[in-house]
């Protein structure tokens, strides 16, 4: 910027020194003129003043050594360097001439006086300087023509001339040096600080700072400039945010074809699995169920049979579970109220949350419209995620259900992921518990197909699956944030059924006093 700034001053130097330069030249070209004019002027009336003098004492008889007597006393005029007055015939009758001076002769200026009897002015070189030169004819006795050449030199008015010259130069640096500083000062606060700013702007977003903007409040080519640029900022930045939404959007779409190559290999594994276990399976229970009729209960190996009918019974959930998630039935989708199906699904888990120790509180209002869902499949979805809920919860603590638009948990510290999408209206139905917690790594696995937190043999890891494919398919979405060692919070978001009634079977807060609560 400081090259930018260097080259206008210097340029307006150069222009503003060519000008003034050239205006000055013509002015003191004149000025000097007018002063040659107004000497040349004095000179004239002194002669003439001087030829009349000179005409009475020659016609009173004055002998020569009076004239040059009379010459001598007015020598003393400033500038005044020669006086001498001729005769008709072109002789020096009387002369007087300052020290170091030419003696005044007879050339062609005077003759041409003395013969066209008319004023003579000229303008002479000399070794002292210039020399103006004044002849008057004057009358001679005898009606014949005289003259009287005045010689002053020009030195004085040179020297003024000079000085004034000087004078000039001293002011015109000086008004130039204002000039300079002013320009400088302008040129700092109006051009070159706009400038740095649009600068510093550009090498921002150079460095993918798109947010920059610039804040120039002019209406001038900079300020035009500056909205450019920030027009242009953000049109960077809202393709940056196309080309980002579109990256993840390219994401969500290869993970969704990687969990439906997923889906695929697993329900060929739930297919095989069903039938080479099934039968045999099959078998087992039937045996085992046989003996459990002909076995009394105080029996001393009855404890075996017991253990045998509880993991063919584990066993064949399992199977259960993996076909429902392979082959998940068609939603039929209508116009529900989100209250019943939850309080349904708290009924069925009270009993649970009792053994557990934890409280299931219900906290819904009055009044939230209705969803479009499959009752069947959503009581499904709530009753894996409050299974979740009442198993991470510690005893004493609470898993509660409400409603809202923002999360309960704090943002800080919290990670989260979200599966589906929901567009339009929504109603979002929260689930928090008091657990451990996840991790942002256990949360990026949480909805994959067997992937589990719980122990060995305590869970299938087919849960939140289900739990998203159900909500994908009510064309909603499901979210879950977690904060290590303060609790897990789900919010499924369920697409709104349009202006119908509320909700009839609202309520209000329920809680139990001592191992659980749920909605009627």
């Amino acid at each position: 910027m400081r090259n930018l700034t260097t080259r206008l001053v210097i340029l307006l130097m150069l222009a503003l020194m060519i000008i003034t330069g050239i205006y000055d030249y013509v002015r003191l070209g004149r000025e000097r003129e007018r002063l040659v004019e107004q000497t040349r002027e004095d000179e004239r009336i002194f002669a003439e003043t001087l030829a009349l003098a000179v005409s009475r004492n020659v016609r009173w008889g004055r002998t020569t050594a009076e004239l040059k007597e009379l010459l001598d006393d007015i020598l003393a005029r400033p500038g005044l360097v020669a006086v001498a007055i001729y005769a008709p015939d072109g002789q020096v009758v009387a002369e007087t001439v300052s020290p170091g001076a030419a003696a005044p002769t007879l050339d062609d200026i005077v003759r041409d006086a003395l013969a066209s009897k008319e004023a003579v002015s000229a303008l002479v070189s000399a070794e002292s300087g210039r020399l103006l030169r004044y002849v008057q004819p004057f009358r001679w006795p005898g009606r014949q023509t005289g003259a009287i050449e005045v010689r002053q030199t020009l030195a004085g008015m040179e020297r003024e001339f000079r000085r004034a010259v000087r004078e000039n130069v001293l002011s015109r640096l000086v008004v130039l040096a204002l000039f300079v500083l002013s320009v400088v000062a302008l040129t700092r606060w109006s051009i070159a600080r706009p400038i740095r700013a649009l600068m510093a702007g550009a090498q921002a977003v150079g460095r993918g700072d798109l947010a920059q903007r610039i804040e120039v409040a002019r209406r001038d080519e900079i300020g035009q400039l500056a909205e450019e640029f920030n027009r242009m900022a953000t049109n960077l930045q809202m393709a940056h945010d196309e080309l980002l939404h579109q990256a993840e959007e390219r994401l969500r779409l290869e993970q969704e074809v990687h969990q439906a190559q997923k889906l695929v290999a697993v329900g060929m594994l739930a297919a095989e699995v069903a039938h080479e276990i099934g039968t045999p399976l099959n078998i087992i229970s039937g045996r085992a169920e046989v003996l459990e009729r002909v076995v009394p209960r105080e029996h001393p190996e009855r404890r075996h049979l017991d253990v045998i009918l509880k993991q063919t019974e584990r066993i064949s959930g399992i199977i259960r579970a993996l076909l429902d998630y392979t082959r998940p039935r068609r939603p039929s989708l209508r116009a529900e109220a989100i209250v019943p199906i939850v309080g349904r699904v708290a009924d069925l888990l009270l009993e649970r949350s009792r053994r557990r120790g934890v409280r299931l509180e219900l906290d819904l209002p009055i009044g939230l419209p209705r969803v479009l869902a499959d009752p069947d499949q959503l009581q499904q979805l709530f009753l894996n995620l409050l299974l979740n809920a009442l198993d991470a919860s510690p005893p004493g603590e609470r898993v509660r259900v409400t409603t809202g638009p923002d999360p309960l948990l704090p943002a800080e510290g919290r990670a989260g992921i979200i599966r589906g999408k929901v567009e339009g209206p929504c109603l979002p139905i929260h689930v928090v518990d008091a657990g451990k917690g996840l991790t942002a790594e256990e949360l990026d696995h949480v909805f994959e197909p067997f992937f589990s937190t719980k122990g060995r043999g305590q869970g299938t890891g087919l849960g939140l699956p289900i739990v998203e494919e159900i909500a994908r398919a009510h064309r909603g979405e499901v979210e879950m944030l977690s904060i290590p060692g303060r609790g897990t919070e789900v919010i499924v978001r369920l697409p709104l059924a349009g202006s119908g009634p509320p909700d009839p079977g609202g309520r209000t807060r329920d809680s139990a006093a001592e191992a659980g609560a749920h909605g009627d």
